[in-house]
């Protein structure tokens, strides 16, 4: 059985909407055409560095101008191994995720790239994404770093 190694940059982008401070989420559709919530990440190019590789994708992924994002901290390394059976020979692949708080200055909505496979998107409050199913455990890291949402 193929092995093989990526690691993505991934982020948590917050905006405040009046007093409230809300997450977005991605609406994804995965290979079995189930949707699921998703954050928002991406492979790591070999000439980036994670934070680069955060900014150039919320940018690319949600359409947001690069200059409306700041990221607000690094959060931590998450590491996950799955059996790819959308690809040639199946192979079991072993992810680091590394994970960033960027706050989005908003000016717009995203926009949902569906050549990715994500269907739509949500703005979830704190208190709204403790009852949403993510992909890791999002509301525990969220919670952890809450007095960085600023």
């Amino acid at each position: 059985m193929a092995k093989k190694y990526e690691k993505s940059s991934g982020w948590i982008v917050y905006r405040k909407n009046g007093n409230k401070i809300e997450v977005l989420l991605l609406k994804w559709l995965n290979s079995k055409n189930q949707v699921l919530y998703v954050i928002p990440k991406w492979h790591i190019e070999d000439w980036e560095v994670a934070k680069d590789t955060a900014v150039r994708e919320i940018s690319e992924e949600a359409w947001f101008l690069k200059q409306d994002l700041e990221v607000i901290k690094f959060i931590t390394k998450l590491n996950y191994t799955f059996t790819a059976g959308y690809l040639q020979d199946n192979p079991v692949i072993d992810k680091d995720v590394y994970l960033f708080l960027v706050k989005y200055n908003w000016k717009q909505e995203p926009v949902v790239q569906e050549e990715e496979r994500f269907v739509w998107y949500e703005w979830f409050t704190l208190d709204d994404i403790k009852n949403v199913k993510v992909m890791f455990d999002i509301q525990t890291i969220i919670w952890k770093n809450k007095a960085f949402f600023i």
